[in-house]
Order: structure tokens, then C-alpha cells, then sequence
């Protein structure tokens, strides 16, 4: 429009100069003997004229150029139209789980656009799940040539380099992510998972104090729960005793720990001791732990602290039928025949595992026709103390530090049947 203007306005400034010179006729010399007179009316019409062509052909240049414009655009619309409908599609295979059909579809789409963000980060997820690590990782290097900081870029570079087992660069990526994305729960329970495979187990404790804090407080406890696990874990895979006593120590209901401490070369000494009795007291129906404390006491060649310690229990949970049985069987271990039989016959439950030790002391007592009858009783049944899982109510033939049946931790407890829970 300013083009147009001045395409007036300057034949009309011209014609008013001239006028100013010459207000009855214009004067034009061609040579230096010839000259030729317009008149002023005259003048007016051809620059008027001129303007008015100059305007129209600017006018149309102008025009020309938008059509051409307007006609790039929507071309450049179409390709993208076509490349995020490509993205899609591609993004939707992935989501139903047809890698091969995503994998095509995205290398057509990065034939298109070589830089096409999106696609490079996709098409490195699908070569992660094929199986394809470092393929994988070298599709996202490539994406953040386009993009260095996106956080979707960095929170799939974090999962190739947990594959890859490249834990400093996990932990750089999860880093960097942090920065540019809003602080989460889950992000920060990654950085914990990273920070204890690189043994920084006081930065891994201060990430989960951050967790506790941001998550509901019916969530809290069960944080604090991933966090022991995580410590736990770490500390079984890498054979790391010191960290396994912190656990145990810290938390002797926490019987995955105890365990696993107790199996674990090294000291077997009064501290350890103390532990596996504090951890009987605090899980008086985990069958192993007694079994732990009995092998320690007795390679040390102290069985009354034993007894002692039990008695101690029974008085403290009455009604737990476990602990009897556990004194009646080291009892009759030790040869206290007579003891065993009146801490056993006490026993009201129908358990085979409690008939057939009231059996083995009859038979030492001299009294075979009573034991025979128990025997014949357990006989056709399942021997030896069963686990049961307390949130599932799975069975398990021994202690695991995990359920076979809903994986929960730490929930296998003695079933004697009939004895109820006794805590």
C-alpha cells in the first residue's frame, strides 16, 4: 500500500514543481538546438497517467507475490499435514504393539523429514523394545541434534541408557530432565532407582524424603516401603553387608533383611544376635527366624538362651502357637524328652507338623501305641510348617522374601492350622 502511494504521490509531486516553473506550458529540450512545449493540461494527463500505471503495476506485483506466498504455505501445509498424519499412525501401531508396521511407517516419515522430531524419538522407543539397544540410543542422539533439551527426548535417552547399563549418563539425563520438566513423584523414584546402582544411597534417602513430602499421607508408608526394597534389593545383588545390617538393624521387622544378613558371609556374633531376636519379636509367626537364631545359638553351644528367649515369647504372645511348637522341637533336639512332651501337648491345633513331633517325643517317651496313632493321623497329610501370604493368602512350602502368588514382600508368616494368628 505504501508502494502504491508513493507511485501517486511522486508523478503529482513532479507535476507541481514543473508548474511552479512554468504554470502556462512545460518546456522539454531534447538537444541543445531543440526543444519541445507541452501545454500544462497536457502535462497533468500523462503524469496523472504514469501514476496511475506505476500504482497498477505495483498493485499486481504485490498481489503476485501473495498468491505465490499463499501457494508455498499451503504446500508446506499439505507436507505437514501429511508427515503428522505418518506420526500418528506410526504412534498407534506402536500402542497396539505392531513394531514392524510402526517401524515402516516411521521410516517413511523420516524419509520425508529427516529432522522431523517426533518421529526420531518414536522410531528410537520401538528400536528399544525390539531389543535393539544401541540402535535405539542412536536414534535419540540424533533427535536431540534437532532438539537438545526436550524433556520427552531426555526421559527416553534416560530409559536407553538403563538398558545399556550406562548409569552416569542415566543419571545426567535424569538430571537435565529435571531442570526443564515439573518435579514429580515418579521422576524423582527413577533418580532413586539410579542413585543406589551407583552406591549413592544418602542422595538415593534424600530423594525419598522429597517423595514422602509431595506424595498423600496414605501413600507415605508405602513410599517409605518402596525405599527399604530398593536399598534391599541393591544390597542382596551386590553382596553388600554393611548396607543389609543398616536395613536390619534399622528395621527388624523388615524380615527379607534379617535373612538375607544372617546367609550372608561375615560376622556371626552377639550383635547379629540381638538382631535376629529383636526380629523374632517383632515377627513372632516367621518360622525362619527362629530357625536362624536356633542355628546360631547352638553352633555357639548356648541352647538355654534359647529356651530362655522363648519362654520370654510365649509369656509376651500367649496365644501365638508357633513359639510352643519351636520350644517343644528344640527340646526334643536337645534330649529334654519330658519338657518337650508338656510344652507339645499343650498345643490345641490340628497341624500335621504338631502331631508328628508330639509323636517323635511319644515314641521317646516309650508310649508307641499313642505315637503310632499320631503318625497314622499325619500320614496322607502335608508335612512340615506351611507359609501363608497375608495379603493373598497364597501357600508357599518355605519362607521367600517375596509372595509366589502376588509378589508382595515380606508377607509370608507360619500356618499352623487352627492356631490362629496368636499376635
Amino acid at each position: 500500500m505504501i508502494r502504491v502511494l508513493l507511485a501517486a504521490i511522486i508523478p503529482t509531486a513532479i507535476f507541481l514543481y514543473v508548474a511552479i516553473l512554468n504554470p502556462q506550458s512545460v518546456t522539454f529540450k531534447l538537444t541543445k538546438t531543440q526543444s519541445y512545449s507541452l501545454p500544462m493540461a497536457a502535462v497533468v494527463v500523462v503524469l496523472v497517467m504514469v501514476g496511475f500505471a506505476a500504482a497498477m503495476v505495483i498493485m499486481a506485483g504485490g498481489e503476485l507475490r501473495g498468491v505465490l506466498r499463499r501457494a508455498r504455505e499451503k504446500r508446506k501445509r499439505k507436507v505437514e499435514e501429511k508427515k503428522r498424519f505418518l506420526f500418528r499412525t506410526a504412534l498407534g501401531w506402536w500402542n497396539t504393539g505392531d513394531l514392524a508396521r510402526a517401524r515402516a511407517i516411521l521410516k517413511k516419515l523420516l524419509s520425508m523429514d529427516s529432522k522431523f522430531l517426533e518421529g526420531l524419538i518414536l522410531m528410537g522407543v520401538v528400536a528399544r523394545e525390539e531389543g535393539k539397544k544401541e540402535e535405539a540410543l542412536s536414534w535419540h542422539r540424533k533427535a536431540r541434534r534437532v532438539l537438545e533439551d526436550d524433556p520427552w527426548l531426555l526421559y527416553q535417552l534416560y530409559q536407553d541408557f538403563v538398558a545399556t547399563g550406562e548409569w552416569d549418563e542415566a543419571l545426567d539425563a535424569l538430571e537435565l530432565l529435571l531442570k526443564k520438566a515439573k518435579p514429580s513423584a515418579e521422576l524423582y523414584r527413577e533418580l532413586m532407582k539410579v542413585s543406589l546402582e551407583l552406591g549413592k544411597v544418602d542422595k538415593a534417602l534424600a530423594l525419598q524424603s522429597k517423595v514422602v513430602k509431595m506424595v498423600p499421607k496414605d501413600e507415605k508408608e508405602r513410599e517409605e516401603k518402596r525405599l527399604t526394597w530398593m536399598l534391599y534389593e541393591k544390597a542382596k545383588r551386590d553382596g553388600d553387608r554393611g548396607l543389609m545390617g543398616k536395613l536390619a538393624k534399622s528395621n527388624p521387622s523388615f524380615v527379607p533383611a534379617v535373612v538375607a544378613l544372617v546367609e550372608m558371609d561375615g560376622d556371626k556374633g552377639d550383635k547379629l544376635i540381638e538382631t535376629l531376636k529383636k526380629a523374632c519379636e517383632a515377627n513372632p509367626r516367621v518360622l525362619v527366624l527362629f530357625d536362624k537364631l536356633e542355628d546360631l545359638l547352638l553352633a555357639k553351644e548356648r541352647p538355654g538362651e534359647i529356651i530362655s528367649f522363648y519362654r520370654r515369647l510365649m509369656a509376651r504372645y500367649p496365644h501365638n502357637p508357633l513359639i510352643p511348637f519351636v520350644l517343644a522341637r528344640l527340646h526334643f533336639s536337645l534330649g529334654m524328652y519330658q519338657d518337650a512332651q508338656k510344652t507339645v501337648s499343650a498345643l490345641e491345633v490340628e497341624d500335621p507338623s504338631v502331631d508328628f513331633l508330639k509323636g517323635l517325643v511319644l515314641c521317646r517317651l516309650g508310649e508307641g501305641e499313642k505315637a503310632f496313632q499320631l503318625f497314622s493321623g499325619a500320614l496322607g497329610r502335608d508335612m512340615g510348617v506351611l507359609y501363608s501370604c497375608e495379603k493373598c493368602g497364597c501357600i508357599a512350602v518355605k519362607w521367600q522374601d517375596r509372595c509366589p502368588g502376588c509378589g508382595e514382600g515380606g508377607t509370608l508368616v507360619a500356618e499352623l492350622k487352627g492356631g490362629g494368628d496368636g499376635v
